[in-house]
């Protein structure tokens, strides 16, 4: 063998061995041993799935996976639902957890719409007898139905456990789809939706003076207030701004959340209702969230627009937008043109 065909056959070696170390080493699981809940929704692709499962921190490589799916044969054998897997597994031990019934019961699909407050939570999951009612909002008004992690997590510290909450996972159960057993715990249920929240919520980087539980505040503020994703930032910039001022947030919102039903318009003496959750009359944030905020909700909490207005009213117009401005006196403009007296 001549010198050229060693150098050739050295280089193919180095070339196969590295081959060989990043296959090794997308094949072995992430670091991580805590256990996650993961969806799989009907007709789901096998690459949605596999995408899905690194998003997770399951897996490192959805083409790998595939592949190893696809030689295997268990591509096809996945069922929607949701699953409980742990992290550190292997890719054999993970499609075991996707398409084995040996520990699952029946699922019941329940969607769990953003804006929801913790009581029209508990009705929703009532009605499909996954929970019952009255025990879920007791449990619901207890920070020991977190876990300390999430606690952590979501920044619930001492001061937030003194406030004078509702209740004390308002905001905390993040709107999406779940697959629930009949009749669980409270517990159990709170603690699969409040994991969701600190899931989502964990990659969020906070560009204002405000804690975890602070912007989630004002994430579910800003949940009732626009209808618009592509006004939410601008509106939380609003907010950021009277906060700065030190002047009330004045959100309508806040005040429906102490009616036992909304109104189609509040009333000067609505205005007035003694409570710390009234924007109206007490300056900063509310005690807690008014609702459960969506992921573009929370973005918008954690990353304002940068701008000069300190208003905005509903243009009424069907559109769903808002007028905005700086000023009170333009702000009046604004109200009396949109027919909000």
């Amino acid at each position: 063998m001549n010198s050229y065909s060693k150098r050739v056959l050295i280089l193919f070696v180095i070339l196969i061995a590295l081959c060989v170390g990043w296959v090794l080493y997308e094949v072995s699981p992430p670091e991580g041993t805590a256990e996650k809940a993961f969806v799989i929704k009907e007709n789901s692709d096998f690459k949605t799935i596999s995408e899905h499962l690194r998003e997770k921190e399951f897996i490192k490589s959805p083409f790998l996976f595939t592949v190893y799916a696809t030689i295997t044969g268990k591509k096809s054998k996945v069922v929607a639902g949701e699953h409980t897997i742990k992290q550190g597994k292997g890719y054999k031990k993970i499609l075991q957890d996707l398409f084995t019934l040996e520990n699952e019961t029946e699922a019941i699909e329940v969607i769990i719409p953003e804006g929801l407050t913790v009581i029209e939570i508990a009705v929703r999951l009532n009605k499909t007898g996954i929970v019952d009612k009255n025990q879920f909002l007791e449990a619901a008004k207890s920070w020991d139905t977190l876990t300390d992690n999430q606690q952590e997590q979501l920044g619930i510290n001492k001061k937030v456990k003194k406030s004078n909450t509702k209740f004390a996972v308002e905001g905390l159960l993040f709107p999406d789809t779940y697959y629930f057993e009949k009749k669980m715990r409270a517990d159990e249920v709170i603690h699969q939706m409040t994991e969701r929240m600190v899931e989502e919520t964990k990659g969020l980087t906070i560009h204002t003076n405000q804690t975890s539980y602070e912007m989630i505040t004002l994430a579910s503020i800003i949940e009732k207030e626009a209808l618009l994703n592509e006004e939410k930032r601008r509106i939380a910039g609003v907010f950021v701004n009277r906060l700065k001022e030190g002047k009330k947030l004045q959100s309508c919102s806040t005040v429906q959340y102490l009616l036992e039903k909304p109104k189609a318009t509040l009333k000067r003496r609505d205005l007035k209702i003694q409570s710390p959750y009234n924007t109206y009359i007490n300056k900063g944030l509310p005690p807690g969230p008014i609702s459960s905020p969506d992921l573009p909700s929370l973005k918008a909490a954690a990353d304002p627009e940068e701008h000069d207005y300190f208003y905005f009213v509903a243009k009424q117009d069907g559109t769903w937008s808002h007028f905005f401005s700086n000023t009170y006196k333009e702000h009046r403009k604004y109200t009396q043109l949109s027919g909000n007296y």
